[in-house]
């Protein structure tokens, strides 16, 4: 069913090249009006003829595909025949009335933008199969565990290091003292010979006299291979030295890993984040050029992979290399795939994380990764509606909650007083208000009302009373909430303000919205009110 949907949409998309390429031939040369009159029925049998060889050699059929550079070669032998039945009606029989330049300039620019399109969209269609089962890309994040959960909004005055979780010594979960045939003195003399640094770090939080030389593997590899064989729980510690940013198939990886070790067996690895990335732009080409340069690289490596087309490419031309990650995606990452942070440490501009594995990996098939997000909650009479927002956190933020919490105090009113997930742009998409736009789709569809309680999730709704749950949903949802009317500080507070709002709602609805409303509008405008 999937390979017919995207025939059809392959079909209609170069119909719409077509008469887009006609049209912008048409709007480059004196008399566009005219011309288009002119030409448009000779245009009919210029694009069946297009599409007929289309489907010949099944230009449009991504299935049969055998790679990006068959699809290339398949491309120019359905354009060549279209090409030639053309010319052969305009100038041996004489059939239709065409200007050559427009026929050169249509047939020209569709099939640059063939090009451009076809091979991007089998190289997308191929990795969202190939990460069908470990987390595949899509515009819109569908994450359950997104979908559930509903946390503050955070302002921060600057960017915030990713917290450690604890500075005491990790010990495997088996009281076994295997010192005589451990892992300790190869690993000091032998394999981090030349990284005193790494080998302290590790000696620091591991109890290395407690992990076998045989149930340690030491690999630098980019490879997946390495690990394919390996059977599973049969390793106390794997260490990789390669960065874990030229990982093909990262999740894929991970997932590996976490078979292959015994129960709180661990994992050391290592990544360059995004801050070491912009650090080493401007050490390397000056902080004028590096700015320019890790701009392009910006807009590259981080917005071409969450973007449909654009993320084919990306993934065909880097095949997945030296891509830019942030320190809280690669966590985010971690804990998807099974694990748990004991410590990091960055060494030579590196950041290197020892985990350990305490359960399997999450069986989420779409976590954050796409510009949008959705998010389950409670609607009018206990509906659930699907609010739309930005996305202002890092990828696979929402598999960092617990984490969140254990390395995180609370602010006055339940804010997190440091919340590393949310990316320097989300910031500004937050406080502009701008993260908010798509749920006026909501409000269009009837969801939301322009003022009303905030849409809760399942979790943070049964944390109200009996009673108010009741009252709360007997009304619409507001895009804004009586919150930035009250400002209250604590949960209670909360739940007092947005009880007085409903009863006053019930009462008299319309003169209580006008009312809200502008009080709201003056706290968010003129008294910077945010919400928590």
């Amino acid at each position: 069913m999937k390979n017919k949907i995207a025939k059809y949409a392959l079909f209609a998309l170069d119909l719409l090249i077509i008469v887009f390429a006609f049209l912008f031939a048409a709007k480059i040369r004196p008399g566009t009006k005219r011309i288009i009159l002119t030409y448009y029925r000779s245009f009919v049998p210029f694009a069946v003829i297009w599409l007929g060889s289309g489907l010949w050699g099944q230009k449009y059929s991504v299935k049969t595909i055998g790679g990006g550079a068959d699809y290339v070669k398949r491309i120019f032998k359905c354009d060549l025949i279209a090409v030639a039945f053309i010319f052969g009606l305009m100038y041996l029989l004489g059939k239709f009335y065409y200007s050559r330049y427009i026929v050169f300039g249509t047939i020209s620019l569709s099939f640059v933008l063939e090009l451009f399109f076809y091979p991007a969209v089998y190289y997308t269609f191929r990795f969202h199969k190939e990460n069908e089962s470990y987390a595949s890309t899509n515009l819109v994040t569908h994450s359950k565990a997104m979908e559930n959960m509903q946390s503050p909004k955070f302002f921060l005055d600057s960017a915030n290091a990713v917290p450690i979780i604890s500075n005491e010594p990790y010990h495997l979960p088996f009281s076994e003292n295997i010192d005589s045939d451990s892992i300790l003195i190869p690993l000091w003399q032998q394999y981090l010979a030349e990284q005193p640094q790494l080998f302290e770090f590790i000696n620091d939080y591991l109890d290395l006299g407690r992990f076998s030389k045989n149930g340690t593997l030491i690999l630098n590899s980019e490879n997946y291979f390495n690990i394919q064989n390996e059977p599973v729980n049969s390793r106390q510690i794997f260490i990789n030295l390669h960065k874990i940013n030229d990982l093909r198939r990262l999740n894929y990886y991970f997932i590996r890993v976490n078979e292959l070790l015994i129960e709180g067996g661990v994992f050391i690895c290592k990544g360059q984040t995004i801050s070491e990335r912009h650090n080493l732009f401007y050490k390397r080409w000056t902080p004028y050029l590096g700015s320019i340069l890790y701009g392009i690289d910006f807009i590259f490596r981080r917005v071409f992979p969450k973007l449909p087309i654009l993320q084919g490419w990306y993934f065909a031309i880097t095949k997945g290399k030296n891509r830019a990650i942030s320190e809280t995606e690669m966590l985010g990452r971690f804990y998807f795939c099974g694990f748990e942070l004991i410590h990091k440490r960055e060494i030579d501009d590196m950041m290197y994380f020892i985990l350990k594995k305490t359960k399997k990996p999450c069986t989420d098939p779409n976590p954050t990764y796409g510009p949008l997000i959705r998010l389950k909650r409670k609607g009018k009479d206990g509906k659930t509606i699907y609010l739309k927002k930005l996305r202002t956190m890092h990828p696979y933020s929402e598999y960092l909650q617990d984490y969140v919490y254990q390395t995180n105090a609370l602010q006055e009113g339940g804010k997190f007083s440091n919340d590393f997930r949310v990316t320097s742009w989300g910031k500004v998409l937050r406080k502009l208000w701008l993260d908010e736009l798509p749920q006026l789709i909501n409000f269009l569809q009837g969801d939301l009302s322009l003022v009303g309680v905030r849409a809760l999730s399942d979790h943070y709704f049964y944390l109200y009373p009996p009673e108010m749950q009741e009252l709360r949903i007997k009304l619409k949802p507001g895009l804004i909430p009586p919150f930035y009317a009250d400002m209250p500080k604590s949960f209670e507070e909360i739940v007092e303000s947005e009880r007085r709002y409903i009863m006053k709602k019930m009462e008299k609805p319309f003169k209580t919205d006008w009312v809200y409303f502008w009080k709201s509008v003056w706290n968010i405008v003129v008294k910077g009110a945010r919400s928590n």
